[in-house]
Order: C-alpha cells, then sequence, then structure tokens
C-alpha cells in the first residue's frame, strides 16, 4: 500500500480561489455555486463556494444558508468538480451549427466578472460539449489540459542521426 497517498480520487477537491481584493478573510471573487473556475491550469466547476450564501428550496420553502457548516469552507476556497459533465450556457453555442465534440473554453474570472464558457478558442481549454438539454442548455464535460510539451522526450530517435 503505498503510503504517500493523499485522496482515493482526486476529482472533487477544496481549492482556493485567486485572490480578489486586499483581505483573503474575505476574498471578493465573484465565483458562486455552479460556476465554471479556473484555478493555475486546473478547470472546473464551483460546487460551493466558501463564505457564499447557499439558497434552496424545500416543497414551497426556501432556505439560505449563510455557510455550510458540513464542510465549513473558508471565504476564498471552493469545492471544485475536476471531471462531470454539467448544464451551463456557452457563449457562441449554435445547436444548428455545432455538435457533440465542440471544443469550450474558459474566459476567467476578472475583478467583480465571473467566469464564463466560450467556443471561441482563447488558449484557455475546459473542455467539450456533450450534448444540451430540451431547452437548449448544452451539457459540458470537463477536460483537463496538459500544459506545456506533452511528450518532451522523443518516443524514438529521429532518422539520420
Amino acid at each position: 500500500m503505498a503510503t504517500n497517498e493523499i485522496y482515493k480520487f482526486g476529482h472533487w477537491l477544496n481549492l482556493p480561489l485567486p485572490l480578489r481584493g486586499s483581505d483573503p478573510a474575505v476574498n471578493a471573487d465573484p465565483t458562486i455555486n455552479g460556476d465554471p473556475v479556473k484555478i493555475g491550469s486546473i478547470v472546473g466547476f464551483a460546487q460551493e463556494v466558501g463564505g457564499k450564501a447557499v439558497t434552496y428550496s424545500i416543497g414551497s420553502t426556501t432556505v439560505t444558508q449563510s455557510r455550510n457548516t458540513a464542510n465549513s469552507l473558508e471565504p476564498g476556497w471552493a469545492s471544485v468538480a475536476l471531471v462531470g459533465v454539467f448544464a451551463f450556457p456557452v457563449t457562441g453555442w449554435d445547436a444548428t451549427l455545432m455538435g457533440s465534440g465542440t471544443p469550450v473554453f474558459i474566459v476567467p474570472a476578472v475583478g467583480s466578472t465571473r467566469a464564463s464558457l466560450t467556443t471561441t478558442d482563447n488558449g484557455n481549454p475546459f473542455g467539450h460539449i456533450v450534448g444540451q438539454s430540451s431547452d437548449g442548455v448544452p451539457y459540458v464535460n470537463i477536460v483537463q489540459p496538459v500544459p506545456g510539451d506533452t511528450n518532451a522526450v522523443a518516443d524514438k530517435t529521429a532518422s539520420g542521426s
């Protein structure tokens, strides 16, 4: 058994969001639950964001919880899904012109502007579309980008060498 294993499945992790503002205890990051995120070269969807209220409905009652005591994420941290398929609007998506396999790119959050997804190649890969809902919202499959050279060592010697 490996004694250096930290997580059995590293696909849903609590990660720090990029600091926005001057106070890490507050972190003015605009990310809310369900938003796409880019943290370094990691991409995913925020499942829950620390310090942000969570609102949900139970029957006809709406409940707002200022902090989820189950995971107690601090402001500036988010529980992030690094794998999976999520329904999320994608700028440029047109089901009459595009289909499954269409690449999706992330426009990272900047200042108070939340992150968004687009079909325009901006150098920030996020995943690809694998379908859509009946009302046209695309299903986005997260695919982790591989930064840098994916094959730095040649598999065989070049001919003529």
